[in-house]
């Protein structure tokens, strides 16, 4: 139970026990006129705690039943490069970023780009700082829909993005700490940290 239940529950607790005492003091002092008004009464409260609780529950269910969320991934993988139809590996490697709908409704994730940390900051306080967020590889030249939105199931990837290593760490020089971003159609940011090393 969290908090906000238990509190909810000694408030009832402490309400229903001081409507039984004063029934007790009443029939202690042989006045048994008052006693189907007392308990129509506990039935009346009741009935309002129960449909309280109804409605409680229902919101929860509906919550859970369409649940946003997102979650970041990362792998780094070894570039290759095709030659004479064989494919080699170049010796340089890439970071691969994607998304998965961990929510249980469809749901738009668009890619922002890598940020800092101070960035990062910016985009979650005060919504600024799109400008200062960095894209690289080959989609962000090239691809019409890279930055757009995707629409994805419940459990779907969005769209991998490969950027090179040696510009990440070229861009990031300083702390060495990215964080690829992606938003939501309701604005709500997703992100992960990766700590970059030579």
């Amino acid at each position: 139970m969290n908090k906000k239940s238990l509190t909810i529950m000694a408030v009832l607790t402490a309400f229903l026990s001081s409507i039984i005492v004063f029934i007790c003091v009443d029939i202690s002092n042989g006045n048994f006129d008052n006693l189907a008004d007392w308990f129509g009464a506990l039935g009346s409260i009741g009935a309002i705690l129960a449909v309280i609780y109804q409605v409680h529950k229902q919101r929860e269910e509906f919550l859970e039943a369409n649940k946003v969320e997102g979650t970041v991934y990362c792998e780094v993988e070894l570039m290759k490069k095709v030659s004479y139809g064989i494919e080699v590996y170049s010796g340089g490697r890439a970071l691969v970023i994607y998304l998965i709908n961990t929510g249980r409704r469809v749901e738009g994730f668009r890619f922002l780009g890598f940020a800092s940390q101070q960035v990062l900051n910016s985009l979650i306080n005060d919504n600024t700082g799109y400008d200062k967020l960095k894209h690289f590889g080959l989609p962000a030249l090239f691809d019409e829909n890279y930055g757009n939105f995707e629409s994805l199931q419940p459990s779907e990837s969005s769209k991998k993005y490969r950027a090179e290593m040696q510009l990440i760490l070229s861009a990031f020089k300083k702390d060495k700490i990215i964080y690829p971003v992606y938003v939501n159609t309701h604005g709500e940011f997703y992100y992960t940290k990766i700590v970059i090393t030579e």
